[in-house]
């Protein structure tokens, strides 16, 4: 039986030794210094320590200090990001130095990727650059309603490669920043009041003035439309049906992603109004003919 203690005491040694040995095995050589498996897991373990402690200790500097220093939330936003990246650098820094890694080896590391990856972090460096643009410049904020390319929705958040948006249907887009540098793009939320219209048609012989009457009547009650600058109604055209309404009206821009359904219950009201009062909506008159004993549409 003591035999047998030896022998498993052995095997333990035995491995434990190997596994030593692989841990300490000296994988690069800089400046007679050398970096073992050990040296990286343990750096690896002591930065995910640093990046929960940067994003808790980021937090804390915006809850204790920031919310003092401005009510803005998006400059907010952008002070406690750049917080977080000085919280992480410092991480960084501190874990080099507590495993005594030489920084020559970012060199060593820096070629190597360069012949391994070329050309293909051009885009994520781009991306790198223009976060911190768009955080210094600000042209976006969190919590800003943006059209961009024909997608329009709420910043969520802005990331250092991309920025996160929410739209209508409540969909997730992720944007890399530098479309927000190269594009064109449209910042609802930068200006006080938009405008936005609901064009209609209504048949010829109609009282205009009674009907302008009407419209501006519907629309002071419809919730979320302002009455400064007050609602408007413009003839636009004569057309071939009817004569063709603009109706304008602002809208605050906290709630300008909810425009389609302000424009829907302006609509509803409008129809329900036509029909009260007797306003006929003209449609394209569509005739019937008679061609060889076929019923054919004429518009």
């Amino acid at each position: 039986m003591n035999e047998e203690k030896v022998v498993v005491q052995k095997t333990w040694y035995e491995i434990l030794r190997v596994a030593n040995d692989i841990f300490n095995y000296p994988l690069i050589k800089v400046n007679n210094t050398a970096v073992s498996l050990s040296t990286i897991v343990l750096g690896i373990a002591m930065l995910v320590i640093g990046y929960l402690l940067s994003r808790r200790g980021a937090k804390e500097v915006d809850k204790r200090l920031l919310i003092h220093v401005t009510p803005d939330e998006g400059l907010r936003y952008t002070l406690s990001r750049f917080v977080f990246y000085i919280f992480m650098s410092l991480a960084t820094i501190f874990t080099l130095n507590a495993l005594a890694v030489p920084v020559g080896i970012f060199a060593f590391i820096g070629g190597g990727l360069a012949v391994g990856i070329g050309f293909g972090s051009q885009n994520l460096v781009n991306n790198f650059i223009s976060g911190i643009l768009v955080m210094i410049e600000r042209p976006i904020r969190v919590g800003d309603f943006v059209e961009l390319d024909g997608v329009s929705g709420t910043i969520e958040s802005i990331g250092i490669r991309a920025s996160d948006l929410r739209t209508g249907q409540n969909a997730l887009t992720v944007i890399p920043n530098t479309r927000f540098i190269e594009k064109n793009l449209t910042n609802w939320t930068m200006s006080e009041k938009v405008s936005s219209t609901v064009r209609f048609r209504v048949a010829y012989g109609t009282d205009t003035h009674k009907l302008s009457e009407l419209c501006l009547r519907v629309i002071s009650g419809v919730e979320g439309v302002e009455q400064m600058p007050p609602p408007t109604l413009a003839l636009v055209d004569f057309g071939e049906y009817g004569l063709i309404f603009d109706l304008g009206y602002s809208l605050k821009t906290a709630i300008y992603s909810q425009k389609g359904s302000i424009e829907s219950t302006i609509r509803f009201r409008l129809n329900d109004a036509f029909v009260s009062s007797q306003i006929k909506v003209p449609a394209p008159h569509i005739n019937l003919g008679m061609n060889d004993g076929n019923v054919r549409l004429l518009t």
